[in-house]
């Protein structure tokens, strides 16, 4: 089945990644448009300039003081929801750099052929052992 375009946009949580986000962005800026639509950086209360430094670099910013990942995305998610037209796909991405934004176009191929709905990268494979939990 060939690929499908679909609105794609990116949410990042982010709490005091500040030294992250030229990095992070970088690699983002090598994406097409047809990879992602939208960023939207969710601060979760960052005391650096992360917030700043994303928006100078495109991102859409909200902010969502309750600490918590989850809390983050809800708020990211809630800003997506106001849109028009609204996003037929949404990925998470950690501002840490914990991944790899250049795996995006791969983890997204099989919803955009259609062969899947959900996918769900991961980074197990190359973490050190014992670095991450179960659910993570």
């Amino acid at each position: 089945m060939p690929t499908r375009r679909l609105r794609t946009d990116l949410v990042i949580p982010a709490l005091n990644e500040a030294s992250n986000i030229d990095a992070l962005f970088d690699v983002l800026d090598t994406l097409g448009p047809d990879d992602v639509r939208h960023i939207v950086l969710a601060d979760n209360g960052s005391t650096d300039d992360t917030a700043a430094r994303a928006a100078a670099r495109g991102a859409i910013v909200v902010h969502e003081p309750a600490r918590g990942y989850g809390a983050a995305c809800l708020r990211a998610l809630a800003h997506l929801a106001t849109l028009d037209p609204p996003p037929e796909i949404i990925t998470f991405l950690d501002a840490d750099l914990a991944d790899d934004p250049r795996a995006l176009p791969t983890l997204l191929a099989p919803i955009r052929a259609g062969d899947a709905e959900i996918a769900i990268g991961s980074r197990v494979r190359l973490a050190a052992p014992g670095a991450l939990n179960l659910v993570q």
